[in-house]
């Protein structure tokens, strides 16, 4: 079955409809499907949204409507039009009809987006942390907004994949931490801060259709626990989740990508596990070569043409989801940084600065 056949007149779509025995046009999914595959106004009108989950419509089909997500009022006249135009009224045959139509006809926005972006050959990832926020243009600084921006294109291309990394903004209240995650979703729809939450059955909810998710207040108030619930939801590939109205749960692939942001320097507990996860970047928006909303149409182009250099990478191959050993190591020594001191370290060593002997027992100690 092919959901975009070439469209004909309504005329000659009645003329090959189904019929019962005494002539009338019969209740049945293959009628409601010829309609929705070949009425030259539903004609590749409904699609399925591989983001979101969800069905869409994704063209103009004669009413006013607010946004592409099939809703209930789409609903109501759509049964309209295919009683009146039609007289097919069997609203479970129509609404299994659409399920067929819209399974057959897969879109992905974000994919979409991004294939179609042409890389005018000027490097950006490099400096755009620097340059919007104050960042040090430095190599840690590129390799980490690479990895991420690497990240969130698997993630649109390959649901599911393994990326457990969270970049983390780190600096003052006011500087676009959290403007530079939205602006980089680079639609709002496509950006959430709204995951609250991390152990709630429903967390699917909040992942769904979003591609740059923001965790601000659970960064604030991280404590040790609290960060190894963040770490272990990090390293997550899927959920679990059954939509209301179907049968049976189904996986899930993950499609977002997570990022962090604090005003405190210290949010990092101190861990012997490790953070690996979590890679900070120390923002100085006085160091900023612009505010990211002093010129939001500006700040959006050159992140467009930064999604752009990050895909001509992707497209490549010539890359892996993970620091190089070398970056690894030095992505422990920085996050000391963002690290309450460990009182009982400082005073040993406070000790041994002091001390003048050649040897110490532990006892000492």
């Amino acid at each position: 079955m092919n959901a975009m056949q070439p469209p004909q007149s309504i005329e000659e779509i009645k003329a090959g409809l189904e019929t019962t025995e005494k002539g009338g046009v019969r209740q049945s999914i293959r009628n409601c499907l010829t309609v929705f595959q070949r009425d030259p106004l539903l004609s590749g009108a409904i699609a399925y949204n591989i983001l979101t989950d969800r069905k869409d419509i994704i063209k103009p089909i004669g009413f006013h409507r607010e946004s592409t997500a099939l809703n209930d009022t789409d609903m109501k006249y759509l049964l309209l039009y295919l009683e009146e135009t039609y007289g097919l009224t069997n609203e479970k045959k129509i609404d299994n009809a659409i399920g067929i139509v819209a399974n057959e006809n897969k879109y992905h926005p974000i994919r979409d987006y991004l294939s179609t972006l042409v890389w005018d050959g000027t490097e950006r990832i490099r400096f755009c942390l620097r340059h919007f926020l104050g960042a040090d243009a430095d190599d840690y600084t590129y390799e980490a907004l690479k990895l991420f921006l690497l990240g969130a294109i698997s993630r649109a291309f390959q649901p599911g994949c393994k990326f457990e990394i969270m970049l983390c903004l780190v600096g003052g209240q006011g500087a676009g931490k959290s403007t530079f995650f939205r602006l980089l979703a680079i639609r709002d729809e496509w950006f959430s801060d709204d995951l609250r939450k991390l152990d709630d059955d429903n967390v699917y909810r909040k992942l769904q259709g979003h591609w740059i998710i923001e965790m601000s207040e659970m960064m604030a108030t991280a404590n040790a626990k609290s960060i190894e619930e963040i770490k272990s939801f990090l390293s997550r590939q899927k959920e679990v989740y059954k939509i209301p109205y179907e049968t049976h749960p189904a996986d899930r692939p993950r499609q977002c990508v997570f990022g962090g942001t604090s005003n405190a320097l210290d949010f990092l507990p101190l861990d012997r596990s490790g953070n690996r996860r979590f890679i900070p970047v120390m923002v100085y928006p006085e160091q900023a070569e612009v505010h990211i909303l002093e010129d939001e149409a500006a700040s959006r182009a050159y992140i467009e043409q930064m999604w752009a250099e990050a895909m001509e990478i992707y497209k490549s191959g010539r890359f892996k989801l993970a620091f190089s050993p070398a970056m690894q190591r030095y992505l422990k020594e920085h996050q000391r940084d963002f690290m309450p001191e460990d009182t009982k370290a400082g005073m040993i060593q406070a000790y041994l600065d002091k001390y003048t002997g050649s040897m110490v027992c532990s006892k000492q100690l």
